[in-house]
């Protein structure tokens, strides 16, 4: 990609997962302040995903119709509308409203940017330029959601922190909104429509999923989203459960999503040198062991160096799933198709996990839900050992 292009793509993408992380964490302390519990958590995050996985099927629409940046303009446009709505929020069905309006788009984003990105890359280094690109959406995580976590657990000049850091997140955003929009207007779009050849359809075609090497590395990336993707999620309750101050969730924000960082750059590489199969394999029964750790630790510095760990393993594996997946598609159309219906699976599953967690959580503890995710990190390893050998394919093409 053309540098400017690529600086303004990874400036959405920082924003973006800044503030998709930095929800479930100011969630927890307004559930607290609203004297609700875990079940509104998961209630709301599951709607959450549920409106952002359905927008993720029109994927194609905007990728090929309306562009890049228009796409990215709008996404933005509504976190910083909800977050900003959320800074008067009086009670919990209002704060969750808000979190599900800013979350519309986070699927379509992530769609659109990796379809994007494997087009304008070459095979041999994509595991590289996905490593990359998805460990600088942390860049956004680590000050967004550390700085969330710190000042949301206390009060400033007589208001909730987490009001404040809604209102400023909330009014940032649109202004970087309005600018890009301003600068952009009477000029060619910065970041290009999807170079794919257009297509009549305006969504995914399931019907790829008949074939084996789609379905295996979608089916692994299904039961990793279950695995992993509500870690960060629930940790605070865990965290409270285990009598650690709240104040000092922060630290945990930190060390999750520094580790993401360091993961997703270092797995990546190693999709490169190792072939995919391999690092998925192995991140995934390492995941499994630190989640089983996290639960049975008691001292603090246990906990925030599993939570560190965690968190390079748990991410590091977005872009070995986002590689495996394009393995077996040779038409460039296709690249559309396959993100989409990626996204909604996993969406899918996201969908039904904060749900399930958030009963399981308030019925039997919080740490039952870890349990269940090192079980099916285990799961997750077996649709990837049945999957043909595409490294001696990539192999030849390099």
């Amino acid at each position: 990609m053309l540098k400017q292009q690529q600086y303004l793509l990874n400036t959405f993408h920082i924003i973006i997962d800044g503030l998709f992380d930095s929800a479930p964490l100011l969630l927890s302390f307004m559930i607290l302040a609203f004297g609700s519990n875990e079940k509104a958590a998961g209630i709301i995050i599951s709607l959450a995903i549920m409106v952002s996985t359905l927008t993720g099927l029109s994927t194609k629409f905007f990728s090929q119709t309306i562009g890049s940046l228009r796409t990215f303009l709008i996404i933005t446009a509504l976190y910083g509308l909800g977050f900003l709505a959320n800074a008067f929020a009086t009670n919990i069905y209002l704060a969750g409203f808000c979190f599900i309006l800013a979350n519309t788009g986070f699927s379509l984003f992530h769609n659109v940017a990796f379809s994007y990105l494997t087009l304008t890359s070459e095979r041999q280094s994509l595991g590289k330029a996905m490593g990359d690109f998805t460990a600088i959406g942390d860049i956004g995580r680590i000050p967004f959601a550390s700085l969330a976590g710190f000042i949301g657990a206390v009060s400033l000049f007589g208001f909730p922190g987490w009001r404040i850091i809604c209102l400023t997140y909330g009014l940032g955003v649109l202004l970087f909104s309005g600018y890009i929009l301003v600068s952009s207007c009477h000029k060619e779009e910065t970041i290009k429509q999807n170079t794919a050849a257009k297509t009549t359809s305006r969504f995914p075609s399931f019907s790829l999923l008949r074939n084996p090497q789609y379905a295996l590395p979608i089916s692994a990336s299904v039961l990793d989203a279950f695995a992993s993707d509500k870690i960060f999620t629930f940790l605070p309750f865990l965290l409270f459960a285990k009598g650690i101050d709240p104040e000092v969730i922060g630290t945990f924000a930190l060390a999750f999503t520094l580790g993401c960082f360091l993961g997703k750059a270092a797995c990546g590489r190693m999709v490169d040198a190792f072939g995919t199969r391999r690092v998925f394999v192995i991140s995934e029964v390492i995941m499994a062991i630190l989640l089983v750790l996290l639960v049975i630790g008691q001292q603090l510095f246990i906990i925030v160096g599993t939570s560190l760990l965690l968190g390079i393993v748990t991410k590091g594996t977005v872009p070995v799933v986002q590689t495996i997946i394009t393995e077996p598609v040779r038409e460039k159309h296709n690249y559309d198709d396959i993100f989409a219906i990626n996204g909604f699976c996993r969406g899918t599953t996201n969908m039904i996990t904060p749900l399930l967690f958030g009963f399981i959580a308030s019925s039997f503890g919080v740490h039952w839900i870890y349990d269940i995710m090192a079980f099916i990190a285990i799961c997750a390893v077996l649709p990837v050992l049945l999957m043909a050998n595409k490294e001696q394919t990539i192999a030849v093409e390099k």
